[in-house]
């Protein structure tokens, strides 16, 4: 069978003499077998915890990773893509289908729901949270589904086989996800959201719409602003009856409407409890010994529903009970995500913006692409950033986000023309700072990576196996081959030869101008020679205009950059031409002066032309030696050059008009 049942491992009913053995003798217990507390165990055998750890989970599955659901629910992966079995270690044993009942703080001692009983040095409450059920009539009729855990999935891939209409109720993430997935079951799907718009906590209205036009591309009819009244039948499903008093016939009834913090076993045990289980910035609830950590964990009054704050917040305990002085400050509200194909990212306060003086939206969108972006900056740092549509900036994004880095008004310029805030040579990942996070799930970031890959890891595998990078949602694999393809052997640019000799011819050119004197006027008419080129007014003029013509050209081609998609030859060589062109300019320059330098701003001309020349000279030498150059000394050099070449195009058409006009005039 597609779902396999994990062996349930369950410890004989505890005796006295263990109930009463020293509290120090006793195992770390961790309730919750979800991702967070496999996370939170994981985490301790990794820094050395010298207990034992009993891990309870009370589904009877192995260990799995609920973000994949909908691809198994959509028939994209198997099981066996989700699974994360733990580790064979004495250190840890794990009671799975094993649902605790009852905890005695007053005694450390809880017991699961047959009654065998453990004692607990420490505590670890990770029992996420289940799916919200509204209270509407016909809700719990035979064919309304929820869609949280592994045994929904089942219930649903069962349920499809013989579902012809579907209606899901609920336009967030969950609720478009579970939408694609049945629909790729050839099963007609309707998508009942009462918000106005999809994904309304994550998205603006623009980047909602080009989501929406997705997901009907899809085949999911969408209705927006229609909450659901009720569901319709007497002994199964037959429909919905939404507020606006609209029915919709049906025979299955998905409900992705939110989920509501798993506290019931805190709120027993007389913990303090709010929406969640609440925790201080140690992660203790009220009493010392007894942690929460996940979905179920309420700090400083929010609960977080991802799981990447619940891995946080697994690390951070994981560290302070082995010795570690750690606290947890609260997590950056991110989501980072496909959502029925298309990749979304939302961070901050993408959506609900708090009003502050200077504060200002930029946005970009691309509807050739069905791409959309948006940035909210105060005083040069990002507050909130959100993107529909491939975005290979996000992860940077985020990185600024939470560590509060510098954002330039150039790169703000940029943002507005490109949709990018950093130049595109730095999509490549090893160019991103070390701090910056690459797996969010596994809080893996670009120096850990490279560390990795310098010590030897030259696949996807083997940094999975390193760092964790990778192994859980997959979703940072396309950075992971970025860093990996970076890591290579760099090649040389293509037409390299014809840079070095172009450059060379050029580079040559200036220093025989600089080094040779100009050519003496002649005294007769027998010793005029070739000096009419330069001194004759139609030859001069000719010269002149030529060089004009071949200074505007180099400009025109320059432009290939800008217009990649210009099907006129590889931009490699349209570089080469360009630098060859320069080389022929200063033969146009010596003719047209006879290596005179004139005076005043005819001399500023000649100068600004040569440096603009040798500046691009030397940044088609580098290119061509980069790759035998360190990286950093490449991207940097290259990097100056560039920009020293583009700021010396600046003042030459200003003396280029003062010339012409000069000499026309006089």
């Amino acid at each position: 069978m597609l779902l396999d049942r994990a062996t349930v491992v369950v410890p004989p009913l505890a005796s006295s003499t263990e109930a009463a053995q020293p509290l120090a003798e006793a195992p770390l217990v961790i309730v919750g077998a979800g991702p967070v507390g496999v996370r939170c165990a994981q985490e301790l055998l990794r820094r050395g915890f010298p207990g034992r750890i009993l891990l309870f989970g009370d589904e009877p599955w192995v260990p799995y990773d609920r973000v994949r659901l909908s691809a198994l629910l959509a028939g994209e992966i198997r099981l066996d893509a989700i699974a994360t079995p733990l580790a064979d270690d004495g250190r840890l044993i794990s009671h799975l289908g094993c649902r605790i009942s009852r905890i005695d703080p007053a005694s450390n001692y809880l017991e699961d729901s047959q009654g065998r009983g453990f004692c607990y040095s420490r505590l670890i409450l990770a029992t996420g949270s289940r799916a919200h059920v509204p209270e509407v009539g016909g809700a719990r009729l035979p064919g309304v589904f929820v869609f949280r855990d592994l045994g929904d999935t089942a219930a649903l891939l069962a349920r499809t086989a013989r579902s012809r209409h579907c209606v899901v109720v609920g336009g967030g993430l969950l609720g478009l996800e579970a939408a694609r997935a049945l629909q790729r079951g050839h099963t007609r799907v309707t998508l009942v959201h009462q918000a106005p718009r999809l994904m309304n906590r994550q998205l603006d209205a623009p980047g909602a719409e080009v989501l929406l036009r997705q997901v009907r591309a899809l085949g999911v009819e969408v209705l927006l602003g229609a909450g659901l009244g009720a569901v319709l039948g007497d002994e199964r499903v037959t429909g919905v009856r939404l507020r606006d008093g609209r029915e919709l016939n049906c025979d299955t009834v998905l409900l992705a409407t939110g989920i509501r913090p798993n506290i019931d076993l805190a709120l027993a045990a007389q913990l303090r409890v709010g929406q969640g289980i609440v925790v201080d910035d140690e992660l203790c609830t009220s009493q010392a010994n007894i942690h929460a950590i996940g979905e179920c964990a309420e700090h400083r009054g929010l609960t977080y529903g991802l799981v990447a704050p619940g891995f946080e917040q697994a690390a951070v305990l994981a560290a302070r009970l082995t010795g570690e002085q750690a606290l947890y400050r609260g997590s950056l509200q991110a989501t980072q995500l496909k959502v029925a194909g298309l990749p979304v990212f939302s961070a901050g306060e993408a959506v609900e913006p708090l009003g502050r003086i200077r504060q200002r939206e930029i946005q970009f969108s691309d509807p050739q692409r069905g791409a959309y972006r948006k940035l909210l900056v105060h005083r040069g740092r990002l507050r909130g950033a959100l993107a529909v549509g491939e975005c290979a900036e996000s992860l940077r994004w985020l990185d600024a986000l939470q560590h509060g880095r510098r954002i330039t008004p150039w790169m703000l310029w940029r943002f507005r023309r490109e949709g990018r805030l950093w130049p595109a040579a730095s999509e490549q990942v090893a160019a991103w700072p070390t701090s910056t996070t690459v797996c969010q799930c596994m809080d893996v970031s670009r120096g850990q990576l490279s560390a990795c890959i310098a010590a030897g890891a030259a696949d996807l595998a083997a940094l999975g196996r390193q760092s964790g990078a990778g192994t859980v949602c997959g979703g940072c694999k396309p950075l992971l081959h970025n860093l990996l393809g970076s890591a290579a052997r760099r090649q040389p640019e293509r037409a390299a030869a014809g840079l070095i000799a172009g450059a060379g011819l050029a580079l040559l050119a200036i220093l025989l101008m600089a080094m040779l004197p100009a050519f003496a006027a002649p005294t007769s008419v027998l010793q005029a020679g070739l000096s009419w080129l330069w001194q004759d007014g139609f030859w001069r003029q000719l010269s002149g205009f030529s060089l004009l013509g071949l200074a505007l050209l180099g400009l025109l081609m320059s432009l290939r950059k800008r217009l990649p998609r210009l099907p006129l030859g590889a931009f490699a060589l349209w570089r080469v031409l360009h630098v060859l062109l320069g080389a022929a300019s200063l033969g146009l320059l010596a003719l047209h002066t006879g290596l005179d330098g004139g005076q005043n701003l005819n001399r500023w001309l000649l100068v600004d032309f040569l440096l603009l020349v040798a500046l691009g000279a030397l940044a088609a030498l580098l290119l061509a030696i980069e790759h035998r150059l360190p990286a950093a000394l490449a991207r940097h050099g290259r990097r100056g050059l560039l920009w020293a070449h583009i700021l010396a195009v600046w003042p030459w058409p200003a003396l280029l008009a003062v010339h012409v006009l000069s000499v026309y005039y006089f």
